[in-house]
């Protein structure tokens, strides 16, 4: 009997003594899991954080909607006659392809707002009208010739003064003697002097050329870069003491100037039958008060070349402002009483915010 029982204390003992230690493993196996399971929640909260950032970022990014590719305005013209180099890679063909106007066929280009000759039937139209962007190339290859008192060259004149936009580019003095020749201004290149005695840079402007920041400058000009770069000799700038009445310079160094604008004024004559009068903008309003108001339009000069495209990403934008400068209805309607557009109000985005205004107590 002593012995059965011991024996059977001995197995009990045993049996307490397996217990205690699958209760021991059954706990640390418990404590892992446990461990485990934290650390996969723990994983997972990180993860959601991170989750949650990269999709706050992906809906913030998401709210702000691409930028839009730029277009021609439906009013922009190209003069594309005799006068420009249209060959592959030159002057002519870079800025037709930079306001993006024409399509290949028949191995030339063509578009509906190509104008070939300004003494054709849609020139004239276009001179009786209102609100159009005409865009001038670099005139290398030769310059349209009328008599400066033909009906042609009324005809331009009477086409700025309608309230239109004539843009002319620069690289050689032809642009400049078209305008002197056909709208009867005095305009000069200016002729710097070099650093040594007699010695000087010729009709060539070294720059740098700063823009005009003042509260006349026009609203499209007010995100073009601050300071345009002489590229070579492809910039001319125009002595800014033969700049005609009128003219509003928007990049200029002391004594010269490659991008302005002029305001060029007609009036009705009095003497019925006559061609209308260039007048001094200044002047209109006395005209206006003995019944012969002014039409007014604009002529601008940008004076770069664009033979370097790959280098004229700055100038590329002072066009492309230029070409966007009549469609602004603030611009046609100040300068011309034909255009029927009524005004808006345009808002600079980078332009400072006004303070909120407190309340009243």
């Amino acid at each position: 009997m002593a012995w059965r029982s011991y024996g059977t204390a001995e197995e009990g003992g045993g049996r307490i003594t397996g217990g205690r230690k699958t209760a021991a493993v059954v706990a640390a196996l418990s404590f892992t899991a446990v461990a485990a399971v934290l650390c996969v929640i723990a994983l997972t909260q990180s993860q959601d954080k991170k989750s949650e950032l990269v999709d706050e970022k992906l809906v913030l990014f998401k709210m702000e909607p691409p930028p839009e590719p730029w277009s021609p305005p439906a009013n922009l013209w190209m003069f594309w006659g005799q006068s420009p180099n249209k060959r592959f890679g030159h002057s002519g063909d870079n800025i037709r392809h930079l306001v993006k106007l024409g399509r290949l066929a028949g191995g030339e280009y063509r578009d509906p707002h190509f104008l070939f000759n300004f003494d054709s039937q849609t020139f004239r139209d276009l001179s009786e009208s209102c609100c159009t962007t005409m865009l001038v190339a670099p005139m290398k290859n030769d310059m349209p010739i009328y008599n400066a008192e033909s009906n042609v060259a009324q005809r331009l004149r009477n086409y700025v003064a309608n309230g239109n936009h004539i843009v002319f580019t620069g690289g050689s003095l032809v642009s400049i003697e078209f305008i002197n020749r056909y709208f009867y201004y005095n305009i000069e290149p200016e002729s710097s002097s070099g650093t040594f005695k007699g010695s000087g840079y010729g009709n060539w402007s070294p720059g740098p050329f700063r823009k005009l920041i003042t509260t006349d400058l026009p609203w499209v000009y007010k995100l073009t870069p601050d300071t345009l770069y002489q590229d070579h000799t492809s910039v001319q700038s125009m002595a800014l003491r033969s700049l005609p009445s009128g003219t509003s310079v928007i990049y200029m160094t002391p004594k010269s100037s490659p991008v302005f604008l002029i305001k060029f004024c007609q009036r009705l004559s009095e003497r019925h039958g006559e061609p209308p009068i260039k007048t001094v903008p200044k002047d209109c309003w006395r005209h206006a008060a003995r019944g012969y108001p002014c039409s007014c339009g604009t002529i601008s000069y940008i004076g770069y070349d664009w033979h370097y495209d790959q280098d004229a990403a700055d100038w590329d934008k002072v066009m492309l402002a230029a070409v966007e400068y009549q469609s602004d209805p603030d611009e046609s309607t100040t300068f011309s009483p034909n255009c029927k557009q009524p005004p808006r109000v345009i808002e600079d985005p980078h332009a400072p915010k006004n303070p909120p205004m407190c309340g009243k107590l």
